[in-house]
């Protein structure tokens, strides 16, 4: 594996650690808007996910079809902890915010540095997407606080 699809399969996860939340949550909720937003996150992440699993591929390396076992415990914390408040929504809410706070993270640290010119392209064409999927959860978040 090179440094591309080393850095690829990274941003992989952090998707893949995304969209088991974002489904996890529409499971959990009970209100049909906050079922649709998770479910529209997690098919735009779907679609992302596919797009740099097939830049992989092209490499001749084996895409990652996982997240991080790190993903699965703060997903399992925010489950924990959906169950322990008044606000289960806002508390799941709060817990992907979180999350999206990672994966915009993971695209931005992929446009810097020394990164090879084809990890940067993809970083950046999806940039906006993952920022703009962010800024929502960001959003609603301090909505249910206000």
């Amino acid at each position: 594996m090179n440094k591309t699809t080393a850095t690829l399969n990274h941003l992989v996860e952090a998707l893949n650690d995304g969209i088991e939340f974002h489904e996890h949550a529409a499971r959990e909720t009970g209100q049909p808007a906050y079922r649709d937003l998770f479910l529209n996150l997690a098919r735009v992440k779907k679609a992302i996910a596919a797009d740099l699993k097939a830049e992989v591929a092209k490499q001749g390396a084996e895409p990652d079809n996982d997240g991080t076992w790190l993903g699965g415990i703060r997903e399992g914390y925010a489950q924990l902890k959906s169950k322990m408040v008044k606000d289960a929504d806002a508390a799941w809410i709060a817990s992907i915010e979180e999350q999206e706070d990672r994966v915009l993270e993971a695209f931005r640290d992929a446009l810097e540095g020394n990164q090879p010119p084809k990890v940067r392209e993809l970083a950046a064409r999806y940039l906006p997407e993952v920022k703009q999927m962010h800024d929502q959860m960001r959003d609603l978040k301090r909505a249910k606080a206000a």
